[in-house]
């Protein structure tokens, strides 16, 4: 186990004991809007209620749009299930992220094999996979070391921004890039990663177990039932192109052409979208970004209250990258 590997189980432990304000995936530059240790601990308090009954919905709303075309074969109704499926897919790797940070429920075990099962897995990720790379990408933020330098591939060797991670572009630039992403390829390319993945970035023996276990039992109902097509229509597609689209403007929002004058607000954009954004871009507050890199310890049915504290500052609200819509959040990334 090494130094950080095993730092991070000791402060995962911790947490969930609410023994103290840190987490191993806290950046370790730290932050210049430091709250109250008694604030944080209330808000990094977990309600395993209030994550288990968004899954409950997100899935029921999977359900519900699976049946509406199912029931019509509607071509209309088929387009609008894939933008809503797509966007509760994004949601399903919104509350895996919570999960990846341990703050789906207090239980480690418990932790990561719900995660795994209704939301990773499916997405034909791993909890634990994830937590490797989104753990530095949290602890190194925008140093070597950052996570998403091998995750997204945003950095080249000599530790410049890649040409597709360099903003601000152009709006025709902007949107090639978000509509080639969603053209099904790179959707089609992180499935075949994530299969690989299971037998590279391995978790424990039980685990990779069980995920295997996992695809065959579906790869055997769905030939036995005849399925497979549905699948492809109403699971795969939705993946490989509204999920993406979405991901990769989440993405783009998140970390690129932050304006801020002051050291430690330049890294981290926060975007509070309209209702519209939050059910189809969005979803469980993952736009309190800024928020959650500064206090990765609360959960996301906690990220408003937290921002709401930060806005009470003198600092935050006057320092920060808070746009009020998705959308705005792309403008700011254009070239003026």
């Amino acid at each position: 186990m090494s130094i950080d590997t095993a730092e991070e189980h000791i402060a995962s432990e911790n947490i969930n004991k609410n023994e103290r304000t840190s987490h191993p995936h806290d950046a370790v530059k730290g932050v210049p809007n430091r709250l109250p240790s008694s604030l944080i601990r209330e808000l990094s308090a977990l309600s395993p209620g209030k994550a288990l009954f968004a899954l409950f919905l997100e899935w029921l709303g999977i359900a519900a749009a699976i049946a509406a075309y199912v029931l019509t074969k509607n071509p209309f109704v088929y387009l609008f299930a894939v933008i809503f499926i797509g966007a509760r897919q994004q949601a399903l790797t919104v509350l895996g992220h919570d999960a990846s940070h341990y703050r789906f429920l207090p239980n480690r075990f418990w932790n990561d094999w719900i995660s795994n099962f209704f939301m990773q897995w499916p997405m034909f990720i791993s909890t634990e996979g994830f937590r490797k790379y989104h753990g530095a990408h949290h602890r190194y933020l925008n140093d070597e070391k950052d996570g998403n330098r091998f995750l997204w591939k945003t950095h080249n060797q000599e530790g410049h921004l890649v040409e597709e991670w360099t903003y601000p572009k152009s709006k025709g630039q902007l949107a090639a890039k978000i509509i080639r992403r969603g053209l099904f390829f790179t959707g089609l390319r992180w499935i075949i990663r994530g299969l690989i993945g299971m037998f590279v970035i391995r978790g424990s023996l039980p685990s990779m177990l069980a995920r295997i276990l996992f695809y065959g039992a579906f790869a055997s109902w769905f030939t036995m039932a005849g399925l497979w097509w549905e699948f492809l229509l109403l699971w795969i597609i939705p993946l490989c192109t509204w999920h993406i689209v979405t991901q990769y403007i989440r993405l783009i929002a998140e970390h690129s052409a932050v304006q801020s004058d002051v050291p430690g607000y330049q890294e981290t954009r926060t975007t509070i979208p309209k209702v519209w954004e939050a059910l189809f871009i969005l979803p469980r507050n993952i736009g309190y970004h800024l928020e959650h890199h500064w206090y990765p310890s609360v959960p996301f049915y906690n990220l408003p209250a937290l921002h709401k504290a930060l806005m009470d500052t003198e600092e935050f609200p006057r320092s920060a990258n808070i746009s009020y819509s998705i959308l705005r959040s792309l403008q700011e990334v254009v070239k003026k």
